[in-house]
């Protein structure tokens, strides 16, 4: 299930980046235009970063967060996302995995200005906390455990997963995040 989610979390982004700043002439959005297969395919698969997003976090900085929960595994890549399960049993309670995603959005796409996107995700997402020094705009989501940040032209979060949900879980995703960013 945990993987499900963070899948569609992947392709939602994408769309959803692809959807609010589509535009005809790359202005403000005003005059929106129609949003073409085509544009969605560049915003997933248009990564131009080169990131390997399995590199970016190592097994032993989940462990040092979320350890309590489970032996955490080797990552799996998968689209622009890597994802590491905490609890080798991931039907018991309190097992989770985290995830880290990476996408590269294009400036000559015909769509708004990644910031306007991403200030308007984060408008969007109900009870969001501003996060502070990391990339050049970051909040935390809590209904998805996830730290969203817009680093350049760069749109990358990470999000845990765990039911029920650890304490600190925001503190244990910024930390994370912190990593991710200086690695990026």
């Amino acid at each position: 299930m945990n993987r499900t989610l963070a899948r569609l979390s992947v392709l939602g982004v994408a769309i959803v980046l692809a959807a609010a700043g589509c535009s005809d002439d790359g202005d403000n959005g005003d005059d929106a235009g129609e949003v073409t297969p085509d544009d969605v395919e560049d915003v997933v698969e248009g990564d131009d970063s080169d990131v390997d997003p399995c590199s970016l976090l190592e097994v032993s900085e989940i462990e040092a967060e979320f350890g309590e929960q489970g032996t955490v595994l080797e990552g799996e890549e998968s689209l622009d996302q890597c994802s590491w399960e905490v609890g080798e049993d991931q039907s018991q309670p309190g097992t989770g995995s985290v995830h880290v995603f990476v996408q590269f959005i294009d400036p000559d796409l015909p769509i708004d200005p990644i910031e306007d996107m991403f200030a308007g995700q984060e408008e969007s997402t109900p009870d969001a906390v501003a996060v502070e020094g990391i990339g050049d705009a970051a909040y935390y989501a809590p209904n998805s455990g996830s730290v969203n940040v817009r680093s350049g032209d760069l749109i990358w979060f990470v999000q845990a997963t765990f039911i029920p949900e650890p304490e600190g879980m925001q503190e244990k995703v910024e930390s994370l995040a912190g990593i991710v960013e200086g690695r990026l």
